[in-house]
This record gives structure tokens, sequence and C-alpha cells, in this order.
């Protein structure tokens, strides 16, 4: 399992939509400007986090980026898979829910345990709790 550049920066974007008044909308050269990254990068992850349904933009004089759900209920697992698809540690695992599916096999059983581990971190660590480190 390996997050992306992409991942990282919207994990930043994320918290920095969670950080302004949930009135407001920041446009994309601020969002760039603030996490220092670049322009058209920031934009092509806030259409995929638009796509995802975390993130809303707004047309227009007051137009930007803002999210679409309160961050309690935002998880950095949803934001990393919506960037980019699901979290797997190895090709064996993708797609094992349950470690019942690879009995017999120990190495894919402790790696699956691992995966699980991460998986948990990722679900519940919302973006409520991490704007307020």
């Amino acid at each position: 399992m390996r997050l992306t550049q992409e991942s990282e920066y919207a994990v930043k974007i994320v918290v920095y939509l969670t950080r302004i008044d949930r009135d407001r909308s920041a446009n994309a050269r601020e969002i760039s400007d603030s996490e220092n990254i670049s322009l058209k990068f920031a934009l092509k992850i806030l259409r995929k986090l638009c796509g995802g349904r975390i993130v809303e933009s707004y047309r227009g004089i007051k137009g930007g980026y803002k999210l679409r759900r309160d961050p309690a209920r935002i998880s950095v697992k949803d934001v990393v898979e919506t960037m980019q698809g699901e979290l797997f540690l190895t090709p064996a695992l993708k797609g094992i829910r349950k470690k019942s599916q690879i009995r017999g096999n120990s190495v894919n059983e402790f790696l699956f345990d691992i995966q699980d581990e991460i998986r948990r971190a990722f679900t519940t660590q919302t973006f409520s709790k991490l704007a307020d480190n």
C-alpha cells in the first residue's frame, strides 16, 4: 500500500477546507497557495474530490470549493479511496474483506492483519479530528 502524492495533497486540501468557516468557499488559487500545491495539480485533485462527493464547487464571484459533508463524517479512507481506489497491501489482498478468504496462507494472513489495521485507522480518522491537531 502506497499513498500517492495526489492522495497526500487531497488530504491536505480537505484539512484546509475543514479549517475554514463552513459558510465560506475557498478558491483554487487560495487552496494551492496555502498548501504549496501547483494550481494545475490542485484543480485536478479538487475535480476528483468533487466527483467523489467530498467537495462541492460553486461558480461565480463568490465561487470556490467547500466540503459537501460535515468533516466529522469524512474519513481519511474516503478521501484516499476517492483518489486512488481500494486500499490494499499486496495484489493478493485486493478485494479481500475477511481473513477467512485467505485461510491456509500464513504470509497473506499476516499481511491481511496489517492491512486491516491500516484500513481501520484510515476509517476512524475523520477530518474534524485531523483539523484539531
